[in-house]
């Protein structure tokens, strides 16, 4: 995974510019999305919080072996 920014907490991300900064793949933010990643939509645009990310990466889901 290439690592292409940080994830600000008070900010709101396209789903293009959220797998930017984290060099997630489609593949992995549909697994992350499956467990409990908050993916908002207004219109046909998808969002996602810098909150929300950093609420799921402490979560126990988000932790696989």
């Amino acid at each position: 995974m290439e690592n292409c920014g940080e994830i600000d907490q008070s900010k709101v991300y396209t789903i293009e510019r959220f797998m930017e900064v984290t060099g997630i793949k489609r593949f992995a933010l549909d697994a992350a999305r499956r467990n409990g990643l908050v993916v908002r939509k207004a219109g046909r645009r998808c969002f996602v919080l810098g909150q929300d990310f950093f609420d799921y990466l402490k979560s126990p889901k988000a932790v696989q072996s």
